[in-house]
């Protein structure tokens, strides 16, 4: 798939587009994507909420795994968040794989704001679904 089909992948999906999830790269296994934030995003603490944080993760990990010609499904993940994101803007996630083999693939994920600060960090295991 060409950027611009993941793109429209990720756009057309209801709930990365309800979330406001934008590709910004993909290619080769890994990929890069953002979430402008708004106040819809924050939790009743003034953080923004790890449902939404996890939302980016598990979108921009499937579609770095996108990237290598197959389609899958999320078997597990496993997130830790390190700092909350209170004074965040914007948060990126950069997928990247650890495995990829013929049934399971394993990528790492991390979750930066705009000021550089890591938010979060993932690992998120998928099920080979089949070439696309």
């Amino acid at each position: 798939m060409t950027k611009e089909e993941l793109k429209a992948r990720i756009e057309s999906s209801g709930f990365a587009k309800h979330t406001g999830i934008e590709l910004l790269e993909a290619e080769n296994g890994t990929a890069t994507g953002r979430i402008v934030l708004e106040p819809v995003h924050g939790n009743p603490i003034g953080s923004i909420h790890g449902g939404c944080i996890f939302t980016l993760v598990d979108t921009i990990a499937g579609t770095a795994f996108v990237t290598t010609g197959k389609s899958c499904t999320t078997l597990s993940a496993n997130i830790d968040y390190l700092n909350a994101a209170i004074k965040s803007k914007v948060l990126i996630a950069k997928a990247s794989p650890a495995r990829i083999g013929n049934h399971i693939a394993v990528f790492d994920v991390r979750v930066t704001d705009d000021r550089d600060v890591l938010i979060a960090r993932a690992s998120v295991t998928f099920y080979v679904l089949k070439n696309m």
